[in-house]
């Protein structure tokens, strides 16, 4: 599929703009998924083996050479995938869909940890930040995280495992979440247990989703829930109880 689409995004460019004979696009070949195969594994080898820059990968100096990158792939071949690299047809984007260029990549990972692995008893939900410093319009900037900047995930894992079942990219207005009257945490939470509710797990959470209304809502369908309070919600709790 992400041939398919960066081949179609290349040809697009080619047939539209017009490039002088110089031009990198002018030497394009249709990519196909073995290639693709390679030019992925050779971004998560360079996490491995951070640079400066991209081009330090393929540089023939003694302090920066690594020569199982220009044995993988040539530095121009690499670049030229980078710059026309595409996941989703753009002729087929909704308005407001922040999240459509990656759309099909993001529902195949989540559908893939559903099918794979059915959790025990006790399962969590909390955020997390991947890190990313580009461009982008939903980027988040959290002081209290260790990376600070990149893209916000309400995530939900196994307990026992640490495997992630789900995960929503929070993108602002758009966010694919279900729409709750107990607010937006709550609708967090119950979009991402949708496919675990009445089996009997329980759910720990920390304060920005406690909440009595939630917590009722979910025992009434058979899932247990614990997470911490703070102090004016606490009050507020006790209160409740009292009325």
């Amino acid at each position: 599929m992400i041939a398919v689409e960066t081949n179609k995004y290349a040809k697009y460019l080619i047939d539209t703009i017009e490039f002088s004979k110089f031009s990198r696009m002018n030497r394009w070949v249709d990519t196909n998924y073995h290639e693709l195969f390679v030019f992925l594994a050779i971004c998560f080898l360079m996490t491995r083996n951070k640079k400066v820059s991209l081009k330090e990968y393929w540089s023939t100096n003694q302090l920066h050479f690594s020569p199982i990158f220009s044995k993988l792939m040539s530095r121009d071949r690499f670049f030229l995938i980078l710059s026309v690299l595409h996941f989703n047809d753009n002729k087929t984007q909704i308005p407001g869909d922040k999240l459509h260029k990656l759309k099909p990549v993001v529902d195949h990972m989540k559908s893939a940890y559903k099918n794979a692995f059915k959790p025990f008893q006790d399962i969590c939900i909390d955020e997390s930040l991947v890190l990313f410093k580009g461009r982008l319009g939903f980027k988040q900037y959290i002081p209290s995280k260790r990376k600070r900047f990149g893209i916000k995930l309400f995530v939900l894992c196994d307990v026992e495992t640490k495997y992630i079942l789900d995960f929503i990219v929070y993108v602002g207005k758009g966010t694919e979440i279900e729409d709750s009257d107990m607010g937006v945490s709550s609708s967090v939470i119950t979009t991402l247990l949708q496919p675990y509710m009445n089996k009997g797990h329980s759910l720990w959470v920390d304060n920005w989703y406690s909440s009595p209304t939630l917590f009722n809502f979910l025992h009434q369908r058979q899932t247990n829930a614990c997470g911490t309070v703070r102090k004016k919600t606490e009050k507020k709790c006790q209160d409740l109880g009292k009325n």
